[in-house]
């Protein structure tokens, strides 16, 4: 197959939205998808039979992802976990649209579009590059090309939502983490882009800094934008939502939290939807080499002993169910 000319456009900007990194403008030819006129209406998001392959300083390969599909949908929540090396970040990278080099396979943006999509870094300081929230967040809306009458009022809200007014026009050095990971979610978001990934982006924070980012993230959910929310803090899955779990480069587990979580019910049904590799008898995030959260092995262990049913507590709020039950003569 003939090769097509790749020409590659280093990009040192203030931008959260394309990740900070090296973007590689692309033509492509079939590699990792000839993307051609794609419907802009089209309400999925498609990666098809992709594999990401690296080499090492002594030119060893080895597997990022391999042979991957995985679709997205317009206004989707979805949860994706896996240990250390699992490819998850590689895949992360995908979906916001930043090329990977030796990626081979067919993708369709679909509603996310052709440009590149909002993308949240772990480390707020590796993706901040201007001198205060206020120019970090105005240099992303330049940057988008937003008409420059538009852009104070769309700062003022930008900062009004994530809590930093009064710390608009402060130096990096005098905000905590927490508040510069809302100053990078904050430029990411200013724009609206219909798909945001969160890449680890409340693991280096404490708790109630953690809560503020991830309350923003449900609040642009709430607003249609599609969400993908990287995570080690298996506590946060929603028993309910979509959780696709990576191991070795591949979808070990597409399906819900609790599934996720506790495995089938004994005795019931399948579920709709549910892809598992696991045979073990263990759950699905035991397979993936996950350690399942302290309140998840408490309710297998409780149901283990006839003290809990079906289905299993996964939220504080179905906790206080199921013990409100169990006191219940």
């Amino acid at each position: 197959m003939m090769k097509m000319a790749l020409s590659t456009l280093l990009l040192n900007v203030n931008l959260i939205l394309v990740c900070w990194l090296t973007i590689r403008i692309v033509t492509w030819d079939g590699a990792i998808g000839k993307r051609g006129i794609l419907d802009r209406m089209n309400d999925r998001m498609l990666v098809h039979r992709l594999t990401v392959l690296s080499e090492n300083e002594r030119a060893e390969s080895s597997v990022r992802l391999d042979d991957l599909s995985l679709e997205l949908n317009r206004g989707e929540w979805l949860y994706l976990v896996g240990a250390n090396g699992s490819g998850k970040s590689t895949l992360a990278r995908v979906l916001a649209g930043i090329y990977e080099d030796g990626a081979v396979g067919r993708m369709e943006r679909g509603f996310a579009g052709e440009g590149a999509s909002a993308y949240v870094m772990q480390q707020p300081d590796a993706q901040l590059f201007a001198a205060t929230p206020r120019e970090e967040i105005s240099f992303a809306l330049e940057w988008r090309a937003v008409p420059a009458e538009r852009i104070p009022a769309l700062v003022e809200q930008a900062l009004q939502e994530v809590g930093l007014l009064r710390q608009a026009d402060l130096p990096w050095a005098e905000l905590s983490g927490g508040q510069r990971q809302l100053a990078a979610v904050a430029a990411a978001a200013a724009c609206r882009t219909p798909l945001i990934v969160f890449d680890e982006a409340t693991s280096m924070l404490d708790e109630a800094a953690a809560e503020r980012v991830r309350g923003f993230a449900k609040r642009l959910h709430g607003q249609g934008s599609a969400v993908v929310w990287l995570t080690q803090r298996l506590e946060e899955l929603e028993p309910d939502a979509r959780v696709v779990a990576l191991a070795a480069g591949r979808i070990r587990f597409d399906g819900t939290g609790r599934a996720f979580l506790f495995g089938r019910e004994p005795n019931g049904p399948g579920l709709p939807g549910l892809l598992s590799v696991s045979g073990s008898g263990s759950s699905a995030c035991e397979d993936c080499g996950l350690k399942l959260p302290y309140l998840a092995k408490l309710a297998l262990e409780l149901h283990a002993l006839g003290e809990l049913e079906w289905p299993l507590p996964a939220t504080k709020e179905e906790w206080a169910t199921a013990l409100e039950r169990r006191e219940t003569p």
